[in-house]
């Protein structure tokens, strides 16, 4: 039956209504909880990764343990690790491979420029060529 003060609607119509209502609103704030989850979830993850930026990781280089800041090395600081002071010209040339490294593939070679993630352990060797 319709009532007046419901606006002539059947009694269930207006019962559907407010679940529909209620319903929406639920969803409203769901979204609003998703959201905020999501930006918690980002800050944490940008807090970690600042964390472990700050910290040392030992690789070796040429059978020797070396400490690097951070996960990731760079083709030019390997270099330098394995020979402190060498100069960069155009007789000499570097070459350097990897192993147990935390990136994918875990083995490869690395050339100037490149950058590779490492972790505790991560093997490189470097040759250095001298043409005449």
């Amino acid at each position: 039956m319709t009532s007046p003060q419901n606006g002539g609607k059947p009694p269930d119509i207006e019962h559907g209504l407010d679940h529909l209502k209620a319903a929406k609103h639920d969803l409203t704030l769901a979204h609003q909880a998703e959201h905020r989850t999501e930006d918690e979830i980002r800050k944490a993850e940008h807090e970690i990764e600042g964390a472990l930026a700050h910290h040392e990781t030992e690789i070796i280089v040429n059978s020797r343990p070396r400490e690097i800041p951070g996960k990731i090395a760079g083709f030019e600081q390997v270099v330098q690790l394995a020979f402190p002071g060498g100069t960069a010209d155009q007789n000499t040339v570097y070459s350097m491979t990897y192993r147990h490294a935390a990136a994918h593939p875990h083995a490869g070679e690395l050339g100037p420029g490149g950058k590779v993630k490492v972790r505790k352990g991560t093997v490189f060797n470097v040759t250095r060529t001298v043409r005449s």
